[in-house]
């Protein structure tokens, strides 16, 4: 997994901190937004950290089942065809890896969904991010992309089987898909054919969706941490001003730039 950033860490840190001892700023009454915000962010990061975890394990998932494919079209060079105990194996692993594809689909509008929340909370975040130097900021269009690329080669690698991602929406249609064609050696050698093809764009896909969920999460927790920091900036400044006698006025701080 792409490392987390050292941010995200204190992010979650600071969220902690804001859980336990978050009362109300008498001097500025902001400090239950702060809590609010920390909480958001860092539930955010600790999904979206969870979530990277288990695509990365898909993706070893896709990873065997692209490896098995491979020894079923090396093994149909020698032999007629598969047996049935061996293409019930098959058939499994096609099971596996279409849930693999409905996962990697459901993940991507999760995390477009988040970002997209996380936007219209955090007015800044947008300038935020053009100024991040980054490769690629649109996370909702790279998430889109992935998506489409994904039904794309799916649909491609089945035509050759006279099929179509939509036909395979259940898995007891896929089962009976794949139990019509394995009745013959160039049914099955079809059926492993697109498997595979599916399989090692997969592979590809699911490694882009967690670095993509990684950069989006830890530019958000750098965006949020600075946040955090300069409310914190403010909220010292104000505190110090009322011990001087000095009566706050909301919104005053921000202008305060040295004593």
């Amino acid at each position: 997994m792409k490392k987390v950033s050292i941010q995200i860490l204190l992010l979650i840190s600071l969220s902690q901190q804001a859980q336990t001892g978050g009362v109300a700023n008498v001097y500025t009454g902001f400090s239950s937004e702060v809590t609010q915000i920390a909480q958001f962010a860092a539930d955010g990061v600790a999904y979206a950290l969870d979530y990277a975890e288990q695509v990365a394990q898909y993706k070893k998932l896709v990873e065997t089942y692209k490896n098995q494919f491979k020894s079923y079209k090396l093994m149909l060079q020698n032999i007629d065809k598969l047996s049935p105990r061996q293409w019930n194996e098959f058939t499994q692993s096609v099971i596996g890896l279409k849930q693999a594809l409905e996962y990697g689909e459901g993940m991507s509008y999760t995390m477009a969904n988040y970002d997209q929340e996380f936007s219209k909370l955090f007015k800044g975040y947008n300038y935020y991010l053009t100024q991040a130097q980054n490769e690629n900021t649109d996370f909702i269009g790279t998430y889109r992309k992935l998506n489409t690329s994904t039904k794309d080669m799916a649909n491609a690698a089945l035509k050759s089987l006279g099929l179509q991602a939509s036909d395979m929406q259940s898995d007891e249609a896929t089962m009976q898909y794949l139990q019509n064609l394995s009745t013959s050696s160039s049914g099955q050698k079809s059926a492993i054919q697109a498997a595979s093809q599916i399989a090692l764009h997969q592979t590809h896909t699911l490694k882009k969706l967690q670095q993509t969920m990684m950069t989006q999460v830890n530019l958000q927790g750098q965006y949020m941490l600075e946040s955090s920091e300069k409310k914190s900036f403010q909220e010292a400044i104000s505190r110090i001003k009322a011990t001087k006698g000095i009566k706050p006025i909301i919104g005053d701080e921000s202008r305060v730039t040295k004593w």
